[in-house]
């Protein structure tokens, strides 16, 4: 794929992964969550509700130790686009894409709390407006694709979701906002 000729606007494009890089991030994206990143997790977790607030006693913390990271193959095509620009920023009509590199997918799906919102999903760009771009895993490939949802950081879910895209080449190539497509 010519990436090059995919985006309207570049506005940052990173360096291309490396097949080393390649090949440890495809091993360790979805390792099972370490015994240090369930501790970060767990101690991060406060009470959103004051203590006037009857919510404030019902409310319990979330249990990572409990969550489930897809076991799957990332699609080609993005994995072809880390060649070209491991992460960056890009641009398609109103369409805008802030791709993770290879060493923020899974510090992002663990710092949004993927696993607990939207198991079984896995983002990998945002749109620069606090809406994530995330593969839907809970089913298998279909052309060696998953479907890609968005999904807004403040209000992570399936309910609230949308299909946006059948590809990542597909979704590359959109050129309609994610706003104008979740809001209309």
């Amino acid at each position: 794929m010519n990436w090059e000729s995919v985006f309207d606007m570049c506005y940052r494009k990173a360096p291309g992964a490396t097949e080393q890089e390649l090949e440890s991030f495809r091993d360790h994206w979805n390792a099972s969550l370490s015994d240090e990143e369930i501790v970060v997790i767990k101690r991060r977790q406060r009470n959103p509700f004051p203590q006037s607030n009857p919510m404030h006693k019902i409310y319990k913390p979330f249990d990572p130790s409990l969550w489930f990271i897809p076991d799957k193959r990332l699609p080609a095509a993005y994995l072809d686009f880390l060649r070209y620009s491991n992460g960056g920023e890009f641009g398609n009509g109103d369409r805008h894409f802030q791709f993770f590199g290879t060493d923020d997918v899974r510090l992002m799906m663990l710092d949004y709390e993927f696993p607990e919102y939207m198991p079984g999903s896995v983002p990998f760009a945002m749109d620069g407006c606090g809406h994530h771009y995330a593969w839907d895993m809970r089913r298998g490939q279909e052309d060696g694709e998953y479907p890609i949802l968005v999904s807004h950081s403040g209000n992570l879910g399936y309910q609230d979701a949308i299909q946006i895209a059948a590809s990542f080449i597909e979704l590359c190539q959109g050129t309609v906002s994610v706003e104008d497509l979740l809001y209309g």
